[in-house]
């Protein structure tokens, strides 16, 4: 009897695992904000079958056993065990844990998590950046990261990549500020950054301490960004797909004075100027009433040149997948990105004038399991690019320029269909719209060709946790450019008098004659360059009870080549340790050393060592602490110092070397010969070497509130020395110049962090955070000559500061006529209503010794980001102020001074008689070369101590319900999506352009876009 229900038991079990096997589990994984990449699935009972869900949050496990229960888990949320009930498909929502302790965090050459990490490293996923409508992935991070101080300075398509630092800037050498950018372990340039497709990106980080970035020696100074791009995972083939369309518009449109207004204000200057006005007051009642359109016109040029919006596209599929021999990812991309430019070809020739840019990229990373101790690597990736733009033209310049056009100079087009040009200015250039429609382009087309391969030998028969990594990579890149214009740059345009009813040719300086000339082709190689690295090393990670190692030894070695310039290779080559040991996750100690090159150096300079320590103290795990710390899950001190170097350094490759010249000729003998002759230049300095960084780090880490609440600060001391520069404090009597020598030095000091709180109410899950940045550098010593004045003295300011004239109002008649007021000796004298300055030196007369500082550096010191997200059920919204503050914005020229500016609303408020005691702008003169000229006289009257605050993102999502899908697809969000949306700052109480233009220029580069976007994502 016993026998028998022991068979008639067994026969069940196998009856219910026979059932249970081969059943299919799919389903949605999410969290507030849509679909989660990357969490994995396994069978409960049987851990080892597993599966990834995809970009779409997508995945398909076929059970092996008859489990009736699934475990979903991914870094940074709570794990759920999910009973099926005999179900098929299921959603399932994770929930996040702010900041989890075990949070993979990618550092140099390796990762660590959050708990036991000692250095300073801000991270960001992907998917939170992957559907910001811009075409640069580092115009995603502003405000996202601390540590992260960025500036998008145009907006023009391809060219809008914010340049940008971490933690400020600290050299004198300003190319010697960029950060170093590594993509998977290989170095990329900025170019090749801001043309990454974010549908290709895992996750960011951004090393920011020595303890993190020791390890890359020379080349570590200015902070670390690492790229770590999207790899494939086991189970089925993923295709997702998504599909973008957005609307851009220009983030400010300027607004500029009619013809009646501005003619009014034309003949003010002329009177203040003594001349005779420009404009009867039959011509004003003309501009005013608008009945003489062709011989009084009135043309906003802008509206007529520039379009209200335009469009961007964007699509990307990736496919993703793999079995426990091969994994892949492919990704391709199309971004498609068009100009503000009205329509002017003609339809004849099919000649595109305006702004647009192209991109199309392809990505196969490849993970190959050839034994069970051996893998390879096979990444290739390839990228090109077109960037079109009007020939020989920058529009918003011209649009600015009032010598160039004027309101009333022309009518847009002729009454007979002609060109029209602006014949009362001195270029009398045909109008805007006729360049346009006739002037040809310049295209610019770049690619891009990377390709990685890669092995990993594990040595588990040496000693356990010991392996062995190799990559070769090679990165090449060319750049071509064709230009496509007439041989005449200008086509024939006329003067229409309406009086007599005539039309006059254009016989002046911009003449096209009478006929349009053919176009012709010019292209040229702007860039060809090559990369080759190869990298070995051993890692060892090893667990002794609750002591845990990891150490790693590199060999480290890269070629760049420019053939365009035809200059030598530069060679880099290194050796790197560290080794990292931490006692239960409480005592946490790491070192790390670069000893590396660069042949810009003599050989007995060539080499340097770079040596960092982090130690990290995590009080949670400390007894005597735990009633104190009984609702912290982490409390982490932490510390580093260390040395590292950068080898960017400004003049010749090779600034050891002494340079000979070639002249341009010298006649000899009686019948005099041109013979070619060599002059010596710059003395060589064989002494030059690399600049060097001392940084100290010391930081904070807190998890709290079970999990809901993270924090992360930081406060930071760095010292740079032995930068190179030019010594100014060198008599001049010396005859010949020098090459720049180390002895620059400067300290660059602030804070950053992060905070976050999520939690949940009901179905709501919410989380909102806190990012901030402070960085304020200081040059101590630069070699400058010895000052007139101890405020003429750049020595103990800021990198970048402004120096200029203290305004202390307008100048009155009084002023004028008490020759005890301080003047400058112009040669047109100064008049009541113009700027007065401050007499520093009290010696009655203004001039350069009279200028002292001024504002701030153009680069903000002080930025913050605070980011919301909400989500309901398949609903989420994600939103994203970020703002910059302590910054000194100045333009000049085309941008504000009358005559080279087009006249504006700030120009209503001069200096007049009548409103002397609440003027708001100098008196107004013809005259460039005034006081009151920035360009000539910089002063704080022209500089604003600057802020903005941006709405810079904003996304909308709706995740549909799997049994509304059609066909076989998995999922589907739609979203809608903004960036730049709104803007406050206060600069318009002067400025008409963007917060993040360049200071000291005519801030006339392409206006910054607001996009609005609507996208939809679908996965099968």
């Amino acid at each position: 009897m016993k026998k028998l229900l022991f068979i008639l038991l067994l026969a069940a079990f196998q009856i219910g695992l026979c059932y249970g096997q081969g059943k299919t589990v799919r389903g949605i994984v999410r969290d507030s904000l849509g679909p989660v990449l990357g969490a994995t699935v396994n069978e409960l009972s049987f851990p080892t079958n597993m599966v990834t869900t995809d970009s779409a949050g997508a995945f398909q496990l076929t059970l092996k056993s008859s489990s009736d229960s699934i475990m979903v888990s991914l870094v940074g949320y709570e794990s759920q065990q999910i009973a099926l009930q005999g179900r098929s498909s299921v959603n399932i929502t994770l929930h996040q844990t702010p900041t989890a302790l075990n949070e993979v965090i990618v550092i140099g050459f390796g990762k660590t998590n959050r708990i036991t990490n000692t250095g300073s490293v801000a991270t960001i996923k992907a998917e939170e950046i992957r559907r910001i409508p811009t075409s640069s992935v580092q115009n995603t991070l502003a405000g996202r990261m601390p540590g992260f101080f960025a500036q998008q300075r145009s907006g023009q398509p391809g060219k809008d990549a914010s340049d940008y630092f971490i933690r400020g800037v600290s050299s004198l050498n300003s190319e010697g500020n960029k950060p170093l950018i590594i993509v998977d372990d290989i170095e990329y340039t900025y170019e090749q950054l801001a043309q990454i497709n974010a549908n290709e990106i895992e996750s960011i980080s951004i090393l920011k301490d020595a303890s993190t970035t020791a390890i890359y020696g020379i080349k570590g100074a200015n902070g670390v960004l690492i790229v770590t791009t999207r790899r494939g995972a086991l189970g089925r083939p993923q295709f997702n797909f998504r599909v973008e369309t957005g609307l851009q518009t220009p983030v400010r449109k300027p607004d500029f004075l009619n013809a009646y207004q501005t003619a009014q204000l034309v003949n003010e200057a002329y009177e203040n100027d003594g001349l005779n006005p420009q404009f009867t007051d039959e011509d004003l009642q003309h501009f005013k009433s608008g009945d003489d359109p062709y011989g009084h016109p009135d043309i906003n040029w802008y509206d007529k040149i520039i379009r209200p919006s335009s469009l961007q596209h964007n699509a990307n599929l990736d496919i993703s997948g793999g079995s426990q021999a091969v994994k892949y990812f492919v990704s391709g991309g199309v971004f498609s990105q068009n100009g503000n430019i009205q329509d002017f070809s003609t339809g004849e020739d099919g000649v595109n004038t305006n702004y647009f840019y192209r991109r199309y990229d392809l990505r196969s990373n490849l993970d190959i399991q050839a034994t069970q101790n051996f893998s390879l690597r096979l990444d290739v990736t390839a990228r090109f690019g077109d960037i079109n733009s009007p020939y020989n033209q920058n529009v918003t310049s011209n649009l600015y320029d009032f010598s160039k056009y004027h309101p009333y100079s022309a009518p847009y087009i002729n009454p007979n269909g002609t060109y029209a040009y602006a014949y009362d200015t001195e270029d009398q250039l045909p109008t805007l719209n006729a360049m346009l429609a006739t002037g040809g382009y310049s295209r610019q087309r770049s690619t891009d060709y990377n390709a990685l391969i890669g092995f990993k030998e594990k040595m588990d028969f040496i000693t356990k946790g010991l392996s062995l990594t190799g990559r070769l990579a090679y990165a090449g890149v060319e750049v071509n450019s064709l230009n496509l214009a007439r041989p005449y740059a200008f086509p024939p345009s006329y003067h229409y008098d309406p009086l007599t009813d005539s039309y006059s040719l254009n016989t002046g300086t911009s003449s096209g004659g009478y006929t349009l000339t053919e176009y012709r082709t010019i292209g040229n190689t702007d860039k060809k360059d090559q990369r080759v690295n190869m990298q070995l090393y051993l890692n060892y990670v090893r667990n002794f009870g609750k002591h845990h190692f990891n150490s790693l030894l590199l060999y480290n070695q890269e070629n760049y080549t420019n053939y365009q310039s035809a200059a030598a290779p530069q060679k880099f080559r290194g050796f790197s340790y560290k080794i990292g040991y931490d006692y239960d996750q409480k005592y946490l100690i790491d070192f790390n050393v670069g000893y590396n090159g660069s042949d810009r150096f003599d050989s007995d300079k060539r080499y340097g060592l770079f040596p960092a320590i982090g130690v990290g103290w995590n009080l949670k795990q400390e007894k005597l602490f735990e009633h104190m710390l009984k609702n912290f899950s982490l409390f982490k001190l932490r510390a580093s110092y260390g040395v590292v170097g950068s080898d960017v350094a400004p003049g010749d490759q090779y600034l050891y070397q002494q340079v000979y010249v070639q002249g341009s000729g010298y006649s000899f003998g009686q019948s005099p010969q041109s013979q070619s002759t060599v002059y010596e230049g710059s003395l060589g300095n064989p002494n030059v070497t690399w600049e060097k960084k001392r940084s100290f780090d010391v930081g904070l880490d807190i998890n709290t509130l079970n999990n809901k609440l993270s924090i992360t600060a930081d406060y930071f001391h760095d010292y740079r020395y032995d930068q190179l520069v030019t010594r100014n404090d060198i008599p001049l009597i010396l005859g010949i110049g020098v090459s720049p020598t180390n002895v620059a030095r400067t300290v660059n000091r602030g804070f950053d962090g992060q905070a976050t709180y999520h939690d949940k109410a009901g179905q709501v899950d919410y989380s909102i955070g806190i990012v901030w940045s402070y960085a304020k550098n200081k040059i101590l010593y630069e070699a400058e000559a010895s000052p007139t004045y101890p405020w003429l003295a750049v020595t103990g300011h800021s990198i970048d500061q402004p120096f200029g004239y203290k305004t202390l109002g307008f100048y009155t008649q009084a002023d004028i006529d008490n020759p005890d007021v301080a003047k400058p000796t112009t040669a047109i004298p100064v008049q009541a209503g113009d700027l007065r300055y401050k007499d520093l030196n009290e010696d009655g007369v203004i001039d350069e010794n009279d200028r002292t500082a001024i504002g701030r550096p153009n680069l903000p010191n002080t930025t913050f980001g605070l980011p919301i997200k909400i989500g309901y059920k398949g609903l989420d919204i994600s939103i994203l102020f970020q703002g910059a503050f302590n910054y000194s914005l100045y333009l000049t020229g085309t941008a504000i001074e009358p005559f080279q500016s087009q006249f504006q609303p700030i120009h209503l408020k001069r200096w007049t008689p009548e409103t002397a005691a609440s003027a708001e702008f100098p008196r107004l003169t013809s005259n460039p070369t005034t006081v009151n000229s920035p360009a000539v006289y910089a002063s704080d009257f022209w500089l604003i101590n600057a802020y903005y605050v941006r709405l810079k993102t904003v996304e909308l999502g709706y995740q549909f319900p799997k049994k509304l899908l059609p066909f076989k697809i998995n999922n589907a969000r739609l979203y809608l999506s903004a960036y730049n949306l709104a803007t406050k700052s206060n600069i318009s109480k002067k400025y008409q352009q963007d917060p993040e233009v360049q200071s000291n220029s005519a801030g006339d580069a392409y206006q910054n876009q607001r996009v609005v976007n609507l996208g939809l994502q679908i996965g099968f």
